[in-house]
């Protein structure tokens, strides 16, 4: 029994799922499901009851979750003391990311960053809002990048900076629109929209939850659209408008190049606010290592945030 077998085994009792854990610890499945199996042999017991849709712990699986997070845990001290001592800054960092901030706002922030610390290596799985925030709360991450905040269950964060989401269609929609109120984007209204095919990211999704929030307190209808699909990615659901398959609401960043271009055509919607904030997501009592107590640090001066009392 190592630590990086106990990583894989608390991995794989978080997702149930082999397959879910070998893709966030970047690992083949099979190299997950032979690190499992041998962890159940040393032991002598097996560890998950695989007859269930979903892997579910056994009694002796239950017992050594508890013991394999506080053995990690206790190593992970070790490492933060001797590194606190000696103010080293290097090892993987892995940040819980939504697919917005993911894609555009953790590509410049990372790239200074490694510039300052040329030994840090990167993970950076990908998950909807409510997924990034379960993976703060049960330890996967230290840290995560969110379009909602995480104010539930001791979990703090901090909001980084403004998000408009815009209304896409496909060039040559032309929908009824007005002035362009000085940010290039013409405004239009929901009603125009009403009857023609709309389509939306997955429940998890914090621009679905902004959207569906702001249409249930600012339209009569609680959803009045015409939605005839759900689509998870969100360069997948862009590509959809793109031929023509339907509108959607998306963040402004997403599309930046598209619109200019004339790839897709954007419109804000009248009387429909559609802010949101990109926020820094972690665990209120947990004390972050060196590495990911410098990562917040930076960030925080990256986004010219106040300094905040943060272990």
């Amino acid at each position: 029994m190592d630590f990086h077998q106990l990583k894989i085994f608390l991995e794989v009792a978080r997702q149930k799922n082999f397959s879910r854990a070998a893709e966030i610890i970047f690992l083949s499945q099979p190299t997950v499901s032979g690190h499992i199996k041998a962890l159940e042999d040393e032991i002598g017991v097996p560890l998950f009851d695989r007859s269930q849709r979903e892997l579910q712990l056994t009694e002796s699986g239950k017992k050594l979750f508890k013991y394999a997070r506080e053995l990690l845990e206790i190593k992970e001290k070790a490492l933060w003391a001797i590194q606190e001592e000696h103010r080293i800054i290097r090892g993987n960092l892995q940040i819980a990311a939504s697919s917005v901030p993911g894609a555009y706002l953790l590509p410049g922030l990372l790239s200074t960053f490694h510039q300052k610390y040329p030994e840090v290596t990167f993970s950076v799985p990908f998950r909807d809002t409510n997924q990034v925030i379960e993976s703060i709360y049960d330890y996967t991450c230290d840290l995560g990048f969110t379009g909602e905040p995480g104010e539930q269950r001791d979990l703090g964060q901090v909001m980084l900076v403004e998000d408009d989401l815009i209304l896409i269609a496909p060039p040559g929609t032309n929908l009824p629109a007005a002035d362009t109120t000085g940010t290039g984007i013409p405004t239009t209204e929901l009603k125009y929209c009403l009857e023609m095919p709309f389509l939306l990211r997955e429940p998890g999704s914090s621009t679905r939850q902004v959207f569906e929030k702001s249409l249930k307190k600012h339209c009569q209808q609680n959803n009045p659209l015409n939605v005839i699909g759900y689509i998870e990615s969100q360069e997948a659901i862009k590509e959809a408008v793109k031929k023509g398959l339907g509108l959607t609401v998306i963040s402004k960043a997403a599309v930046r190049e598209e619109l200019k271009s004339k790839l897709l055509e954007g419109y804000k919607l009248r009387n429909l606010p559609l802010q949101r904030h990109f926020y820094l997501v972690f665990r209120k009592k947990r004390t972050l290592p060196p590495l990911s107590r410098a990562f917040f640090e930076f960030t925080l001066e990256y986004f010219k945030i106040p300094r905040q009392d943060k272990n």
